[in-house]
């Protein structure tokens, strides 16, 4: 078989030949592709990777920002209602000091006329003259009555008999407390007993109070 060699412009003339394959079918012919055409596909499509990325981590960043404002917004809305609430408790309480301060002055009144109270009788339980002092000052009071007449327990009569000025009339009773200290005269009665004493300071701190 004879064979020649083709040399520039014929040899771009001759098209490449096509062999079947096993079914008969022609082959396509094989073009060749220049390197620098596959160059400039890889570099175009590096080119549009990177900007998809850049427009996806855009597109990301955007979406955090949009879901970080809104969940401000939504926090806000649902957080109005609770710091009114607030708001409005604290007003309320702010109106309500006068009238906390005023139970608790009462309260502290009350407590302590309460212990008095109790360390008064138990040192009536176990003191004959605590009445004595009592006495004192009652007679005092009604130096310049004629007539009048003392009543108290009997485990105390001795004791302030003993105290007051020879003649002071002194009456007992059983019935009546250890702390009791009543006088009867002429222009009515007088209830110097300790818890009557108690009483009056009481209602005396009240009323500086209000």
């Amino acid at each position: 078989m004879l064979s020649k060699v083709l040399k520039g412009a014929e040899a771009l003339r001759i098209q490449p030949m096509s062999f079947a394959d096993a079914s008969g079918a022609a082959a396509p012919a094989r073009r060749s592709v220049p390197a620098e055409a596959n160059a400039e596909d890889e570099t175009y499509l590096m080119e549009k990777i990177r900007r998809l990325e850049a427009e996806a981590a855009a597109a990301e960043q955007a979406a955090v920002e949009r879901g970080r404002r809104e969940g401000e917004v939504a926090a806000r809305a649902a957080m109005t209602p609770v710091i009114e609430r607030l708001n409005a408790s604290l007003a309320e309480l702010v109106g309500l000091r006068p009238e906390l301060r005023r139970r608790a002055e009462k309260d502290a009144v009350e407590l302590a006329l309460k212990i008095a109270r109790r360390v008064l009788h138990r040192e009536l339980s176990v003191d004959a003259n605590a009445l004595n002092a009592l006495a004192r000052v009652v007679f005092d009071r009604l130096a310049r009555t004629e007539s009048w007449e003392m009543t108290v327990h009997p485990r105390f009569a001795d004791s302030v008999r003993g105290a007051l000025p020879p003649g002071a009339r002194i009456q007992t009773d059983d019935a009546c407390e250890y702390g009791t200290l009543r006088v009867r005269y002429e222009d009515g009665t007088i209830d110097a007993s300790v818890d009557e004493q108690l009483a009056e300071i009481g209602r005396g701190i009240a009323d500086r109070l209000r």
